[in-house]
């Protein structure tokens, strides 16, 4: 359910601007400090191929932390953002069309604990790539497994198939 204090109208149209947006009762102050930090962090994630990121402040955690999750989810389907955070000073949901939920919770608890919001969203999106990134090398790891093992057994069959005959001339 949505909070009936956050305004998903107002959101869109920031996110719409320039993927970052502030609920209505974040201080100015608070959001100039952080704006630019933030803008600064949508940037990496694009340039890290993480894909388009929008990031949502509110000033308060809504009594069902759950419907932060459901901020997130409507401002994903109503923008055309790969992924959407949306953050509050006790908690947070992340939504995304192109990561992972595995991906995403991994980085997510480091990034909710974090009390420095800009940064703590730069280290998601290494997260989430690093993440992302792990388990194309793990896939490999394994074929390479697959392949070794497999030349190990046939050669030893063949060396096993030449041994047997050796014996088998020799009596």
């Amino acid at each position: 359910m949505i909070p009936a204090d956050v305004d998903l109208d107002d959101l869109n149209r920031q996110l719409g601007e320039d993927a970052v947006a502030f609920g209505a009762f974040v201080p100015e102050g608070k959001a100039a400090d952080l704006e630019p930090g933030l803008l600064d962090a949508v940037a990496h994630a694009r340039d890290t191929d993480f894909g388009t990121l929008g990031l949502v402040i509110l000033e308060h955690t809504p009594p069902q932390t759950a419907d932060m999750r459901d901020v997130a989810q409507e401002l994903l389907m109503s923008t055309d953002l790969d992924t959407v955070i949306v953050r509050a000073p006790h908690s947070g949901a992340v939504v995304s069309d192109v990561h992972s939920r595995a991906g995403l919770e991994v980085a997510q608890y480091p990034f909710l604990g974090n009390p420095d919001v800009v940064g703590a969203a730069h280290r998601f999106v290494d997260d989430v790539n690093a993440a992302a990134a792990s388990w194309p090398s793990v896939i490999a790891l394994i074929l390479l497994g697959v392949a070794g093992t497999s030349a190990f057994t046939v050669v030893g069959a063949r060396r096993q198939r030449r041994d047997s005959q050796k014996s088998s001339l020799q009596s």
